[in-house]
């Protein structure tokens, strides 16, 4: 035998141990795989917006006050509460590297939580096939994407999974002890509270010969209530509201208002419409959310998993049902997020493996699966992320063109998404670190609803402190937007009551986008000459 066949026969039989025998240096290498991915499309000079927002100043300002701040309304405080102890051993005044910071833990969240989806997977499978299932979770393109928002999911994901593993132990402790991680992962997200519903039902099930078994359960919620009290409390006390009970309340009143059961009464949305919307957008949202990972593996495995039952897949069962009726409500009042699924992706990771198992006892050939499915999922992930992530230079330009607009204008119309970085140009970092409510309030937007011409948006805005127009030309492919705004982006010579002060294109941007200020002494006179007057 040769030389060169001697080191093909050792390396095989070296991955054959890591993979079958000694998994953790496979789920090691798959973790740096992940976290190299995450750090080469880290978006390290471009600030978080929109919801990272909210949860960045209010980690700020419990960093800078030591005690939870008041004026911030979202229910959800568990994670930048989480984060404000990273904070507050940063000792800079970029606000740029408070949000590197943000993103940088929830992306160590995100690789972290494939140790409690290995575990998961393990309950139900072999050491390899585990290994791939946790593959699937932290190679997918949008548990990557996500994970570089600097927003709740991550830590999200990590906490549920983590008491759903717990859940399934055969240790009493630990078993009780996923009802205070199922607490925690409450204060993340407020639907976490149905978390407690499947928990009791499994403990319950699993437990049922116990002659004493409702005194085995009062601990379970005891710790389940005894974590949530003090952060109620607190949430009470600064925003008037506990944040949980509160927030599930406020959905009933919600469907209370919105929804009636007479499709002529005051124009509100039917209970058919918002269980159709639900059903609808759901499986929709569903089908597109496992794509380009899950969607091959999963009709498989959900048909294993509904066929023969035990305790462990009845959990998956129950896990699933409470898990998408968040989604199922929101989709059901039209809002469009797949955010809302992403902690259905541990299960999704399981399902999967239902089909990769069949495969593998077809074809005999478990390394050889085992290495085409890794490639298979890095290929298709970092292809996805290439076509569907965020458009790194676009999102620079754009929050370069904020501070133009932040100090030619007053009051303009929004342009959403893009304007959400005029929040970022309040901020001065000479005087950062500082508390929310310190930073200015220019520009001011001025609402375009139920507008349809420049000409009446204008008049609707003179006495609102509307000083300029901002356009870009996507209002057409961009929602919230009103697509009027393209005429003049498209023809400014037929508005000679507009004078433009700034184009990006003249200083070398990509991003083109205009900045008109309104002569309103000119337009009265337009106005009225074309009125006649």
């Amino acid at each position: 035998m040769s030389k060169n066949t001697n080191s093909k026969e050792h390396f095989k039989q070296s991955l054959k141990f890591f993979i079958f025998v000694n998994p953790v240096i496979a789920l090691s290498i798959i973790a740096i795989i992940g976290l190299i991915i995450r750090i080469f499309y880290f978006p390290y000079d471009i600030p978080i917006v929109l919801d990272g927002w909210g949860y960045f100043w209010y980690a700020n300002d419990l960093t800078i006050l030591k005690e939870f701040p008041t004026g911030h309304a979202f229910p959800n405080n568990g994670w930048p509460t989480f984060l404000s102890l990273f904070f507050s051993f940063l000792n800079s005044n970029n606000f740029l590297d408070y949000m590197n910071m943000q993103r940088a833990v929830a992306v160590a969240i995100s690789v972290v939580t494939i140790i409690p989806v290995y575990l998961l997977c393990r309950k139900f499978f072999v050491k390899s096939l585990a290994v791939l299932g946790s593959a699937l979770f932290i190679l997918d393109p949008r548990i990557i994407i996500n994970s570089l928002l600097g927003i709740t999911e991550p830590l999200f994901i990590l906490l549920g999974a983590t008491s759903i593993l717990f859940s399934l132990s055969d240790n009493r402790k630990l078993v009780y002890t996923s009802f205070g991680i199922a607490a925690l992962f409450s204060l993340v997200r407020y639907e976490g509270l149905l978390l407690i519903i499947p928990l009791s039902i499994l403990f319950f099930i699993r437990f049922k010969k116990e002659r004493r078994i409702i005194l085995g359960y009062l601990p379970a919620l005891f710790i389940f209530v005894l974590v949530l009290l003090p952060m109620a409390y607190i949430r009470i006390e600064t925003t008037g509201d506990d944040g949980l009970i509160s927030h599930l309340i406020a959905g009933e009143r919600y469907l209370e208002r919105t929804v009636s059961a007479d499709n002529n009464l005051n124009n509100k949305q039917t209970i058919f419409d918002f269980f159709w919307s639900g059903i609808i957008n759901l499986a929709k949202y569903l089908g597109w959310v496992s794509f380009p990972i899950f969607f091959i593996f999963l009709p498989y495995g959900i048909f294993k998993i509904l066929g023969s039952r035990n305790d462990k897949k009845i959990m998956i069962i129950l896990l699933s049902i409470f898990f998408l009726l968040p989604a199922f409500y929101a989709y059901g009042r039209e809002i469009q997020e797949t955010r809302y699924l992403y902690i259905m992706f541990p299960i999704f990771s399981i399902l999967s493996l239902y089909t990769i198992e069949r495969i593998n006892i077809k074809f005999n050939k478990p390394t050889l699966i085992f290495v085409l499915v890794i490639c298979g999922v890095l290929v298709t992930s970092v292809a996805w992320i290439e076509y569907k992530g965020m458009d790194i230079e676009h999102e620079r330009e754009a929050f370069l063109l904020a501070y133009e607009v932040n100090e030619r204008t007053f009051g303009i119309n929004e342009y959403y998404p893009e304007s959400t970085y005029l929040d970022i140009t309040r901020i001065d970092n000479s005087e950062f670190p500082i508390l929310r409510n310190s930073i200015g309030e220019k520009p001011q937007f001025i609402p375009v609803e139920d507008i349809n011409s420049i000409e009446e948006y204008i008049q609707f805005g003179k006495d609102k402190g509307l000083t300029h127009l901002v356009v870009d030309g996507l209002f057409e492919s961009q929602p919230y937007r009103s697509s009027f705004f393209n005429e003049l982006f498209f023809h400014e010579g037929n508005f000679p009551y507009l004078i433009k002060e700034f184009d990006s294109h003249d200083h070398g941007f990509k991003y083109h986008i205009k900045i008109f200020k309104i002569d309103y002494e000119n337009f009265d006179f337009y106005m009225n000459a074309s009125t006649g007057k």
